[in-house]
């Protein structure tokens, strides 16, 4: 599943919407429920994090974001990723932030995402 989680990363290097929602399951969750974040919330099934989260976030870093995993770490369903997001806004300023995401997976798809940034 580390495997997984490092393709997901790479395909948000490239900002691919479609790419990026294939890799969750029907019925997934993205919970960045984090205070005055823009695109924070918590996103319910596949489609609402394609549009509620994913189109959004590429509108904003229309050049992707590059993820530098600093730690990955599996245990059973679950793999739980260190990383520093960076990129380059629509405005043309640098982009980054340190995040801890916990992927759970159904099979080979992720089902739950919860993002923590410092």
């Amino acid at each position: 599943m580390k495997e997984v989680v490092e393709a997901f990363y790479a395909a948000g290097t490239g900002g691919d919407v479609d790419a990026l929602t294939a890799f969750f399951s029907e019925d997934a969750v993205w919970d960045n429920r984090i205070d005055e974040d823009l695109m924070g919330g918590l996103y319910e099934g596949r489609e609402a994090i394609r549009e509620g989260l994913l189109t959004p976030l590429f509108q904003y870093l229309p050049g992707g974001i590059s993820t530098g995993v600093e730690r990955l770490l599996e245990v059973g369903d679950t793999v739980v990723c260190l990383n520093t997001g960076r990129g380059t806004t629509f405005e043309g300023a640098a982009f980054e932030k340190r995040y801890a995401h916990l992927f759970d997976f159904d099979g080979d798809l992720i089902n739950r995402v919860i993002e923590f940034r410092s």
